[in-house]
């Protein structure tokens, strides 16, 4: 519905002052001053004749929108889209006759979609319990308008997948802790969307396999007896035989990525299992000697 509309709705609406409050603050509104469309849509809002039609809470959604948009990077700016949701979610309650319905929902989703847009900026940001607030309020947004013919499905895997690839990073760059088990909690739920996902596969055979390569340069050869070695040994095979089939999913997905075959030629010799490992190497090989000719 375009500013147009607007104007005829509120042209018509029944309200016995001549340049009623709704007009003025749709004027304000067009001229850009929104912080006087706003303060005269919520006094207009104190009025049960102005609070009980429908054109009020469209007018204060859209206005509480562009005001959320204009301060994104302010502290008002959470309030104001907070306040923008709650006037389309009222109006879409409201509007038994579905007149604003359409756009409504439109403006719903962008909203939503704000969230989620915030939610993956704190994640590449590492701030992971504050994306995950995001997230769910993008849920929740989007809630109001999904009928169950929306599906989120790829907006969930993008999340726990950029989730994941930031706690691998963070663990790179902090190897005294461990976030691997948070990191392969979110690719886990990546694979239980999709569970031929290559870069979630990918990633926890390599969180499996760096484990098990870590363990055996960091084990002090003489400071170990026999027993402990041999226990060392199966745990440390364990660790391999985990990554094995993360691995050969990933590179069902992608038979010429040279990263997942240096995986699979590394697991299979750790594994003692050479004739396969070389056979993965020599694929490498192969592409790597197709790439120095182009």
């Amino acid at each position: 519905m375009r500013f147009l509309t607007i104007i005829v709705l509120i042209s018509t609406f029944s309200v016995s002052t001549a340049q009623n409050i709704l007009d003025r603050s749709l004027k304000k509104y067009q001229a850009g001053e929104l912080e006087q469309a706003k303060i005269l849509i919520d006094s207009a809002l104190t009025s049960e004749l102005y609070a009980a039609e429908n054109i009020t809470w469209y007018l204060k959604g859209f206005i509480y929108k562009d005001l959320f948009k204009a301060k994104q990077n302010t502290e008002l700016a959470e309030e104001l889209r907070k306040t923008s949701l709650s006037a389309f979610k009222k109006l879409l309650l409201m509007d038994t006759l579905g007149r604003y319905s359409e756009d409504t929902r439109q403006n719903l989703k962008f909203l939503a979609t704000t969230y989620y847009n915030d939610a993956m900026r704190l994640v590449e940001k590492q701030q992971f319990k504050q994306a995950n607030v995001y997230y769910g309020k993008f849920l929740a947004a989007y809630s109001a308008v999904n009928d169950g013919t929306i599906s989120l499905k790829e907006s969930e895997l993008r999340y726990h997948l950029a989730i994941g690839t930031a706690y691998v990073q963070k663990q790179k760059a902090d190897s005294l802790a461990n976030y691997n088990p948070l990191a392969i909690a979110a690719f886990e739920h990546v694979l239980q969307l999709d569970s031929m996902n290559k870069e979630a596969n990918y990633n926890i055979g390599a969180i499996y396999y760096n484990k098990a390569v870590n363990r055996i340069l960091t084990l002090d050869y003489d400071d170990i007896d026999l027993l402990a070695f041999g226990k060392f040994e199966d745990e440390t095979i364990t660790l391999f035989r985990k990554s094995l089939p993360y691995m050969h999913r990933a590179y069902r997905v992608d038979v010429l990525d040279k990263k997942i075959l240096e995986g699979l030629a590394g697991i299979h010799y750790s594994l003692r299992e050479f004739e396969i490992s070389d056979r993965y190497t020599r694929e490498l090989l192969a592409i790597q000697a197709g790439s120095d000719d182009d």
